[in-house]
């Protein structure tokens, strides 16, 4: 063993636990840390999956929340409010834009609901129009759920404001 003699006293260089190397309990401690270290990495990496997989879905749910509401509008232009009185109830609006008291299946279900709303929830502008418009909220809401533990099921609503006036 080397040794380093300095104003006589003498010093090791290496210990004698050195020399031997790394004991098990050392080994096992090291081990199960890294153990744990991967397993906190595998288990935000499954997290991150399932949000995406939400996100996507939520982002879907909108734009055919959005899409029933342009739909309601289409409708309400071509054919007039009344054409809409079907939807007081619930409703779905197809692609032939027919509104009817169903929702599609699947993924997604979609409904939509018009009701007859004051001018607080849905302001008209200031200027006198003859006759007096009437306003309507419309609120489209689509559930999804393809995992059937999760309760309620996830659900995004939008609304706006559809009057009878032109």
């Amino acid at each position: 063993m080397p040794l380093i003699k300095i104003f006589n006293f003498q010093f090791s260089i290496f210990n004698d636990r050195e020399d031997r190397g790394q004991t098990m309990l050392e080994v096992l401690v090291a081990l199960t840390l890294i153990m744990l270290f991967l397993a906190g990495i595998a288990i935000v990496e499954l997290y991150a999956a399932k949000n995406v997989s939400f996100s996507e879905k939520k982002s879907n749910a909108t734009k055919l929340a959005r899409q029933q509401l342009e739909r309601a509008r289409v409708v309400r232009d071509s054919a007039g409010i009344g054409a809409l009185s079907v939807c007081q109830t619930t409703c779905y609006i197809n692609n032939q834009l027919t509104p009817m008291p169903i929702t599609p299946t699947g993924i997604y279900g979609q409904s939509l609901i018009i009701q007859e709303t004051t001018a607080v929830d849905c302001p008209l502008p200031p200027v006198v129009i003859t006759p007096t418009p009437v306003s309507y909220k419309a609120t489209s809401t689509v559930l999804w759920s393809t995992d059937t533990s999760v309760t309620p099921p996830p659900e995004v609503s939008v609304s706006s404001c559809i009057t009878d006036w032109r």
